[in-house]
């Protein structure tokens, strides 16, 4: 996710004033969300009518906001974040091009602060990459020395939408290096201290009351450093903390990046942001662990066992998982995974 954050929003929960307001009298949701429990009462991913949400984003309205309530949830959750970004893709690469010294600006000063850190070889990974927009930028001025670069997303359509972003704005030979996913930061796919340095731009900001699982996760898989471009609660003003309280955004970094297990080395203040209301400052963290397994890095996101890529989708010999590959993206999120023994033999 980028600085140039718009979000979505309306309620439902059997609120037919609210529904009527946009002209979707007849949409009845209780009978989605009735539905959402499994078979064996495990919680499921609650779909329902999104013409809504659809509806609050086109007339400008904070669609996250109405999503709790369309949803029946009183913080973000993973499908609220997933909806409201898979709603708004194209939107922040078509701001970077129409914008371009605010995006440039935005990537150099983030690229000047990760490139103080990052040493040759060593692999990234940009967790809530969005369209790509921030790490093409970024990666342009800091990575042509770099190894792997992973990205990833919890929208398929903004992955899908970040290559051909990244395809014609990275410098040549970059691209080949790139390898992006579906994923989710809370069950990355990757094996214990396999990525050199993670870093995020405001991918973090809306998991409000969920910093310290998020942090634990990424410290899990950062084998040196993790860099967080997000807005900053204690530094912010009356006004902005009471706007990041009423989004449900992160606060109390400082405090949770210590009791998550990172060392905080540094805070640095990003000038380059374009709402005064959402500071952005760098929170640099050092995991004081050793990268391993940098060759093969991937692990089943349910269960952290080594996984593989294969022809059309990534499998584990050990979990006998498979994860899909669509439209050349691998969708390496837990709940999408299938139970595969036929795929390589049956375990002997």
């Amino acid at each position: 996710m980028s600085v140039f954050v718009s979000a979505l929003s309306v309620p439902v929960n059997g609120s037919k004033e609210i529904l009527a307001t946009f002209g979707l009298n007849n949409i009845s949701c209780e009978r989605c969300l009735k539905n959402h429990s499994g078979a064996y009462g495990e919680t499921r991913m609650k779909y329902c009518d999104l013409r809504p949400a659809l509806a609050a984003y086109r007339k400008g309205e904070n669609v996250m906001a109405t999503l709790r309530e369309l949803l029946g949830e009183e913080k973000n959750n993973d499908q609220i974040v997933e909806i409201t970004y898979d709603l708004q893709a194209g939107t922040y690469s078509r701001y970077a091009e129409d914008n371009p010294a605010t995006w440039k600006a935005y990537c150099e000063e983030l690229a000047g602060i990760l490139g103080s850190f990052l040493e040759p070889g060593w692999s990234t990974l940009d967790v809530g990459t969005g369209e790509m927009t921030t790490l093409s930028g970024v990666a342009n001025c800091a990575f042509i020395e770099a190894g792997d670069i992973y990205s990833c997303d919890i929208s398929f359509s903004r992955i899908k939408t970040g290559r051909k972003f990244a395809a014609r704005t990275m410098v040549p030979g970059l691209a080949d290096r790139l390898h992006s996913f579906v994923g989710n930061l809370f069950q990355l796919p990757f094996q214990d201290g396999s990525v050199d340095l993670i870093w995020t731009s405001h991918a973090l900001e809306p998991n409000g009351g969920k910093e310290e699982a998020a942090l634990r996760e990424l410290f899990r898989v950062a084998g040196r450093y993790v860099v967080l471009f997000e807005p900053s609660y204690e530094n912010n003003t009356d006004e902005g903390r009471a706007r990041m309280e009423r989004l449900g955004y992160i606060y109390g970094l400082p405090e949770v990046i210590v009791r998550a297990g990172a060392e905080l080395v540094d805070v640095i203040q990003v000038k380059s942001t374009g709402n005064p209301l959402n500071p952005t400052y760098a929170y640099i963290c050092r995991t004081g662990t050793e990268t391993r397994s940098r060759a093969a890095p991937w692990a089943c996101p349910e269960t952290h066992m080594p996984m593989d890529r294969r022809a059309d989708c990534f499998f584990s010999q050990a979990s006998r998982l498979a994860y899909p590959i669509i439209d050349g993206i691998p969708i390496l999120r837990a709940e999408y995974a299938i139970l595969a023994n036929a795929l390589d033999g049956m375990p002997r």
